[in-house]
Protein backbone atom coordinates (compact mmCIF):
# COMPACT_ATOMS: atom_id res chain seq x y z
CA UNK A 1 0.00 0.00 0.00
CA UNK A 2 1.23 3.11 -1.10
CA UNK A 3 1.15 5.74 1.33
CA UNK A 4 2.29 9.61 0.10
CA UNK A 5 4.37 12.08 2.41
CA UNK A 6 2.93 15.27 3.65
CA UNK A 7 4.65 17.97 4.69
CA UNK A 8 4.66 17.88 8.39
CA UNK A 9 4.96 21.44 8.80
CA UNK A 10 7.67 23.81 10.94
CA UNK A 11 8.75 22.50 14.17
CA UNK A 12 6.89 23.53 17.20
CA UNK A 13 7.71 23.64 20.95
CA UNK A 14 3.79 24.50 21.85
CA UNK A 15 2.97 20.83 20.30
CA UNK A 16 5.88 18.93 21.83
CA UNK A 17 5.44 20.69 25.39
CA UNK A 18 1.92 19.34 24.92
CA UNK A 19 2.39 15.78 23.91
CA UNK A 20 5.28 15.74 26.68
CA UNK A 21 2.79 16.42 29.39
CA UNK A 22 0.26 13.68 27.89
CA UNK A 23 3.86 10.88 27.76
CA UNK A 24 3.85 11.61 31.26
CA UNK A 25 5.24 8.04 32.04
CA UNK A 26 7.76 8.24 29.46
CA UNK A 27 9.45 11.66 30.51
CA UNK A 28 9.61 9.70 34.45
CA UNK A 29 10.89 6.84 32.30
CA UNK A 30 13.95 9.05 30.54
CA UNK A 31 14.38 10.54 33.64
CA UNK A 32 15.38 7.40 35.45
CA UNK A 33 17.10 5.86 32.41
CA UNK A 34 19.31 8.92 32.54
CA UNK A 35 20.51 8.01 36.32
CA UNK A 36 20.73 4.37 35.32
CA UNK A 37 23.10 5.42 32.41
CA UNK A 38 25.33 6.93 34.41
CA UNK A 39 25.17 5.00 37.40
CA UNK A 40 28.59 2.58 36.60
CA UNK A 41 30.05 6.08 36.61
CA UNK A 42 29.11 7.65 39.43
CA UNK A 43 30.27 4.26 41.62
CA UNK A 44 33.77 4.00 39.45
CA UNK A 45 34.32 7.33 40.79
CA UNK A 46 32.34 6.86 44.34
CA UNK A 47 35.31 3.78 44.88
CA UNK A 48 38.08 5.45 43.55
CA UNK A 49 37.68 8.69 45.18
CA UNK A 50 36.85 7.03 48.16
CA UNK A 51 39.98 5.08 48.41
CA UNK A 52 42.09 7.70 47.34
CA UNK A 53 40.72 9.69 50.84
CA UNK A 54 40.97 7.06 53.23
CA UNK A 55 44.59 6.75 52.08
CA UNK A 56 44.89 9.94 53.73
CA UNK A 57 46.66 10.80 56.98
CA UNK A 58 44.46 11.49 59.76
CA UNK A 59 40.97 11.05 57.28
CA UNK A 60 39.35 12.84 54.56
CA UNK A 61 38.69 15.94 56.82
CA UNK A 62 42.43 16.48 56.85
CA UNK A 63 42.67 17.44 53.09
CA UNK A 64 43.33 21.44 52.26
CA UNK A 65 40.31 22.61 49.99
CA UNK A 66 43.21 23.67 47.24
CA UNK A 67 44.53 19.71 47.25
CA UNK A 68 41.24 17.88 46.64
CA UNK A 69 41.28 18.30 42.82
CA UNK A 70 44.46 17.27 42.43
CA UNK A 71 43.76 13.93 44.61
CA UNK A 72 40.68 13.30 42.30
CA UNK A 73 42.85 13.67 39.29
CA UNK A 74 45.41 11.44 40.48
CA UNK A 75 42.53 9.01 41.50
CA UNK A 76 40.59 8.89 38.40
CA UNK A 77 43.96 8.54 36.53
CA UNK A 78 44.34 5.45 38.45
CA UNK A 79 41.33 4.19 37.29
CA UNK A 80 40.95 4.98 33.89
CA UNK A 81 40.15 1.27 32.52
CA UNK A 82 37.32 0.73 34.67
CA UNK A 83 36.17 4.71 34.14
CA UNK A 84 35.79 3.80 30.76
CA UNK A 85 34.24 0.47 30.33
CA UNK A 86 31.83 2.38 32.37
CA UNK A 87 31.34 5.70 30.33
CA UNK A 88 30.92 3.24 26.86
CA UNK A 89 28.25 0.91 28.63
CA UNK A 90 26.38 3.58 29.79
CA UNK A 91 26.56 5.79 26.74
CA UNK A 92 25.28 2.18 24.69
CA UNK A 93 22.70 1.72 27.37
CA UNK A 94 21.33 5.64 27.02
CA UNK A 95 21.90 5.24 22.97
CA UNK A 96 19.71 1.75 22.99
CA UNK A 97 17.17 3.63 25.07
CA UNK A 98 16.63 6.37 23.07
CA UNK A 99 16.34 4.83 19.96
CA UNK A 100 13.11 2.73 21.84
CA UNK A 101 11.67 5.49 22.63
CA UNK A 102 12.17 7.38 19.66
CA UNK A 103 10.62 4.70 17.91
CA UNK A 104 7.63 3.87 19.83
CA UNK A 105 6.63 7.78 19.97
CA UNK A 106 6.85 8.21 16.28
CA UNK A 107 4.66 4.71 15.66
CA UNK A 108 2.52 5.93 18.92
CA UNK A 109 1.69 9.24 16.81
CA UNK A 110 1.54 8.01 12.78
CA UNK A 111 0.04 4.83 13.86
CA UNK A 112 -2.60 4.97 16.16
CA UNK A 113 -3.46 8.53 15.58
CA UNK A 114 -1.71 9.80 19.78
CA UNK A 115 -4.42 7.46 21.10
CA UNK A 116 -4.03 7.09 24.92
CA UNK A 117 -1.50 4.62 25.46
CA UNK A 118 0.35 3.45 28.79
CA UNK A 119 4.48 3.18 28.51
CA UNK A 120 4.83 -0.35 28.24
CA UNK A 121 2.57 -0.25 25.15
CA UNK A 122 4.36 2.74 23.46
CA UNK A 123 8.15 0.67 24.38
CA UNK A 124 6.42 -2.36 22.86
CA UNK A 125 5.38 -0.20 19.47
CA UNK A 126 9.13 1.10 19.75
CA UNK A 127 10.76 -2.51 19.94
CA UNK A 128 8.92 -3.37 16.51
CA UNK A 129 10.54 -0.55 14.77
CA UNK A 130 14.25 -0.80 16.99
CA UNK A 131 16.13 -1.72 14.37
CA UNK A 132 15.29 0.54 11.84
CA UNK A 133 15.59 3.60 14.32
CA UNK A 134 18.97 2.34 15.29
CA UNK A 135 19.78 2.35 11.50
CA UNK A 136 18.85 6.12 11.27
CA UNK A 137 21.16 6.73 14.02
CA UNK A 138 23.80 5.23 12.94
CA UNK A 139 23.27 7.35 9.71
CA UNK A 140 23.45 10.36 12.00
CA UNK A 141 27.04 9.34 13.37
CA UNK A 142 28.81 8.48 10.54
CA UNK A 143 27.33 11.65 8.72
CA UNK A 144 28.31 13.49 11.12
CA UNK A 145 32.07 11.78 11.57
CA UNK A 146 32.41 12.12 7.60
CA UNK A 147 31.43 15.95 7.97
CA UNK A 148 33.90 16.66 10.88
CA UNK A 149 36.85 15.19 9.32
CA UNK A 150 36.29 16.95 5.86
CA UNK A 151 35.93 20.12 8.28
CA UNK A 152 38.34 19.65 11.03
CA UNK A 153 40.99 17.92 7.98
CA UNK A 154 42.20 21.58 6.89
CA UNK A 155 41.93 22.91 9.73
CA UNK A 156 44.22 20.53 11.66
CA UNK A 157 46.79 21.16 8.98
CA UNK A 158 46.88 24.90 9.51
CA UNK A 159 46.99 24.05 13.58
CA UNK A 160 49.73 22.18 12.92
CA UNK A 161 51.38 24.62 10.93
CA UNK A 162 50.94 28.03 12.93
CA UNK A 163 52.19 26.00 15.97
CA UNK A 164 55.33 25.04 14.11
CA UNK A 165 55.76 29.12 13.45
CA UNK A 166 54.68 29.42 17.14
CA UNK A 167 51.83 31.85 15.74
CA UNK A 168 49.51 31.93 18.72
CA UNK A 169 47.13 34.03 17.53
CA UNK A 170 46.65 32.41 13.89
CA UNK A 171 46.41 29.24 15.92
CA UNK A 172 43.75 30.43 19.04
CA UNK A 173 41.12 31.55 15.37
CA UNK A 174 41.89 27.90 13.93
CA UNK A 175 40.50 26.52 17.39
CA UNK A 176 37.57 28.68 17.29
CA UNK A 177 36.65 28.27 13.97
CA UNK A 178 36.78 24.23 14.72
CA UNK A 179 35.39 24.83 17.37
CA UNK A 180 32.41 26.72 16.12
CA UNK A 181 32.20 24.26 12.72
CA UNK A 182 31.47 21.47 14.64
CA UNK A 183 29.19 22.86 16.84
CA UNK A 184 26.94 23.81 13.71
CA UNK A 185 27.50 19.79 12.18
CA UNK A 186 26.69 18.47 15.38
CA UNK A 187 23.47 20.59 15.47
CA UNK A 188 22.14 20.55 11.66
CA UNK A 189 22.55 16.77 11.93
CA UNK A 190 20.91 16.43 15.04
CA UNK A 191 17.88 18.75 13.66
CA UNK A 192 17.94 16.23 10.56
CA UNK A 193 18.05 13.15 12.21
CA UNK A 194 14.52 14.57 14.32
CA UNK A 195 13.17 14.88 11.37
CA UNK A 196 14.11 11.52 9.73
CA UNK A 197 13.02 9.92 12.54
CA UNK A 198 9.58 11.32 11.87
CA UNK A 199 9.68 10.33 8.07
CA UNK A 200 10.90 7.10 8.67
CA UNK A 201 7.83 6.48 10.69
CA UNK A 202 5.42 7.28 7.66
CA UNK A 203 3.80 3.81 6.67
CA UNK A 204 5.52 2.26 3.31
CA UNK A 205 9.14 4.41 4.25
CA UNK A 206 12.23 1.58 5.45
CA UNK A 207 15.11 3.78 4.34
CA UNK A 208 17.12 5.16 7.29
CA UNK A 209 19.68 6.44 4.33
CA UNK A 210 16.79 8.12 2.44
CA UNK A 211 14.66 9.36 5.41
CA UNK A 212 17.81 10.56 6.84
CA UNK A 213 18.58 12.60 3.87
CA UNK A 214 14.90 13.43 3.36
CA UNK A 215 15.32 15.03 7.36
CA UNK A 216 18.28 17.20 6.57
CA UNK A 217 17.16 18.54 2.57
CA UNK A 218 13.86 19.90 4.68
CA UNK A 219 16.96 21.07 7.54
CA UNK A 220 18.57 23.58 5.16
CA UNK A 221 15.59 24.17 3.34
CA UNK A 222 13.88 26.11 6.28
CA UNK A 223 16.61 25.82 9.35
CA UNK A 224 15.42 28.89 11.25
CA UNK A 225 12.05 27.39 12.28
CA UNK A 226 14.18 23.81 13.65
CA UNK A 227 16.97 25.61 15.19
CA UNK A 228 14.13 27.72 17.33
CA UNK A 229 12.90 24.68 18.19
CA UNK A 230 16.15 23.28 19.08
CA UNK A 231 17.07 26.48 21.12
CA UNK A 232 13.98 26.59 23.26
CA UNK A 233 14.25 23.04 24.73
CA UNK A 234 18.41 23.01 24.86
CA UNK A 235 18.66 26.29 26.41
CA UNK A 236 16.45 25.51 29.46
CA UNK A 237 18.07 21.94 29.49
CA UNK A 238 21.58 23.08 30.10
CA UNK A 239 20.15 25.96 32.68
CA UNK A 240 18.43 23.10 34.70
CA UNK A 241 21.40 21.00 34.37
CA UNK A 242 23.29 23.75 35.59
CA UNK A 243 21.36 24.74 38.48
CA UNK A 244 22.87 22.03 41.35
CA UNK A 245 26.83 22.01 40.58
CA UNK A 246 26.46 26.49 41.05
CA UNK A 247 24.19 26.18 44.19
CA UNK A 248 27.00 23.50 45.25
CA UNK A 249 30.02 26.22 44.23
CA UNK A 250 28.38 29.03 45.71
CA UNK A 251 26.54 27.74 49.24
CA UNK A 252 29.55 25.57 50.92
CA UNK A 253 27.14 24.47 53.22
CA UNK A 254 24.97 22.94 50.65
CA UNK A 255 27.27 20.16 49.21
CA UNK A 256 26.66 16.77 50.15
CA UNK A 257 23.20 17.81 51.56
CA UNK A 258 19.90 16.45 50.81
CA UNK A 259 18.35 19.28 50.05
CA UNK A 260 21.26 19.73 46.88
CA UNK A 261 20.22 15.93 45.95
CA UNK A 262 16.72 16.94 45.92
CA UNK A 263 17.68 19.77 43.81
CA UNK A 264 19.62 17.75 41.30
CA UNK A 265 16.87 15.15 40.95
CA UNK A 266 14.40 17.57 39.89
CA UNK A 267 16.47 19.65 37.37
CA UNK A 268 17.02 16.14 35.66
CA UNK A 269 13.41 15.43 35.71
CA UNK A 270 12.94 19.14 34.21
CA UNK A 271 15.70 17.61 31.65
CA UNK A 272 13.91 14.60 30.34
CA UNK A 273 10.94 16.99 30.04
CA UNK A 274 12.72 19.06 27.37
CA UNK A 275 13.73 15.71 25.60
CA UNK A 276 10.71 14.79 25.30
CA UNK A 277 9.43 17.76 24.13
CA UNK A 278 12.05 18.43 21.73
CA UNK A 279 11.34 15.34 20.11
CA UNK A 280 7.57 15.59 20.09
CA UNK A 281 8.41 19.16 18.66
CA UNK A 282 9.13 17.83 15.20
CA UNK A 283 5.90 16.05 14.83
CA UNK A 284 2.96 16.30 12.46
CA UNK A 285 1.53 19.49 12.65
CA UNK A 286 -1.89 18.52 14.08
CA UNK A 287 -2.65 15.20 15.74
CA UNK A 288 -4.43 12.72 13.39
CA UNK A 289 -7.29 12.30 16.36
CA UNK A 290 -9.71 15.47 16.74
CA UNK A 291 -7.27 17.87 15.36
CA UNK A 292 -8.23 20.58 13.53
CA UNK A 293 -7.58 20.30 9.82
CA UNK A 294 -5.43 21.82 7.67
CA UNK A 295 -5.69 22.62 3.83
CA UNK A 296 -3.01 19.41 3.46
CA UNK A 297 -5.13 17.24 6.05
CA UNK A 298 -8.20 18.43 3.96
CA UNK A 299 -7.24 17.34 0.79
CA UNK A 300 -5.76 14.17 2.07
CA UNK A 301 -8.98 13.49 3.41
CA UNK A 302 -10.77 13.63 6.98
CA UNK A 303 -8.43 12.72 9.90
CA UNK A 304 -10.66 9.67 10.24
CA UNK A 305 -9.71 7.94 7.19
CA UNK A 306 -6.29 9.06 7.57
CA UNK A 307 -5.86 7.10 10.52
CA UNK A 308 -7.84 3.65 8.86
CA UNK A 309 -5.28 4.08 6.13
CA UNK A 310 -2.50 4.64 8.44
CA UNK A 311 -3.28 1.35 10.40
CA UNK A 312 -3.76 -0.65 7.51
CA UNK A 313 -0.83 0.13 6.45
CA UNK A 314 1.25 -0.32 9.54
CA UNK A 315 -0.33 -3.92 9.62
CA UNK A 316 0.47 -4.76 6.29
CA UNK A 317 4.37 -3.69 7.11
CA UNK A 318 4.17 -5.53 10.85
CA UNK A 319 3.00 -9.09 8.28
CA UNK A 320 6.04 -7.83 6.04
CA UNK A 321 8.64 -7.58 8.72
CA UNK A 322 12.00 -4.99 8.21
CA UNK A 323 13.97 -6.06 5.33
CA UNK A 324 17.68 -6.32 5.82
CA UNK A 325 19.50 -3.82 6.97
CA UNK A 326 20.92 -1.25 4.44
Amino acid sequence: MAVSERPFGPPSPCRGARQALRLRQLVAAVWVASWLAIAPVLLVLSQTAGRSLAAVPGGPGEVAAGDLPLLMVEAVRGALKPLAIALVSGLAAWWAWTVLWHAGVVRWQLGTGAAPIRLGALLRLGAGRWWRYARLSATALAALAVAAAAVLAPLGRCAVGALGAMAERCLLVLLGIGATATALLAIAVWLATLRGAWLLGLPGRRSAVLAWLAGLRETLRRPLPGLWAWLVWMVPALLVSAVAPLLGAAFVGLRGGLLLVMIGLLASLARAFCWVGLFCSFAPLTDLVGGAEGPLEAAAGSPQQEIMCAEEAWQEEDDEGDPPAR
